[in-house]
């Protein structure tokens, strides 16, 4: 676990006083700038430099393309926009195109819960810090120089493997490029025996 980033007295007030604004105040308050540096460098250590729904690689990214991403949306609960647990990095397909401050996702009222809010048994999805991705959800890769192979499996039947899966639109993610374009018939070689063997131990990982 990497060690969590460290604020200053000017960025703790800043927080404080965004707080006391509201969720227009994340975007609107410039004296958050160095703070959301720290907060994003943190997150890419922790979730290993992917993004925290759909596990892509992030590795390199510019910053700006990159979401600091608030699983409680501050929108709607901006008591929780800067606590930790509530906040992880994702990529802008999944937080900006899909999630944006949807709440479906929440297996119960929260407005029931009043301060235990970060339960893992609230969120149908895979929660960024309250569970580990690898025990719902695998994601896989396979590539040979442009020869790409993406795909995802869900653990043990996990219903919060399948939520994200579902939820994140995941299939839309999913490729196969090892396959022959050739009339849609049969399969392209893949002639690198190291990439071949991972490709079949892939298939056959998925087929159990």
């Amino acid at each position: 676990m990497p060690n969590r980033p460290r604020f200053t007295q000017l960025e703790i007030v800043a927080m404080r006083d965004a707080s006391f604004i509201g969720h227009t105040a994340w975007d609107r308050n410039p004296r958050l700038k160095t703070l959301k540096s720290k907060i994003k460098n943190f997150g890419k250590v922790k979730t290993g430099n992917q993004c925290c729904y759909c596990m892509s690689n992030i590795y390199g990214e510019f910053p700006m393309v990159l979401d600091i991403e608030h699983i409680l949306p501050k929108s709607v609960f901006p008591k929780y926009m800067f606590t930790g647990k509530n906040l992880a990095i994702s990529c802008k397909r999944c937080n900006m195109e899909i999630k944006k401050a949807d709440v479906s996702f929440l297996a119960f009222p929260l407005v029931a819960t009043h301060r235990r809010v970060f339960r893992s048994r609230y969120y149908s999805f895979i929660h960024p810090n309250l569970d580990t991705y690898e025990s719902h959800l695998h994601r896989n890769v396979v590539q040979s120089g442009r020869k790409v192979m993406v795909s995802y499996k869900i653990v043990n039947g996990s219903a919060k493997g399948a939520y994200t899966y579902s939820y994140f639109k995941l299939k839309n993610l999913e490729l196969n490029s090892f396959d022959a374009a050739q009339g849609m018939k049969g399969r392209a070689e893949i002639k690198n025996s190291e990439v071949a063997s991972r490709f079949n131990a892939l298939i056959s990982a998925m087929s159990t």
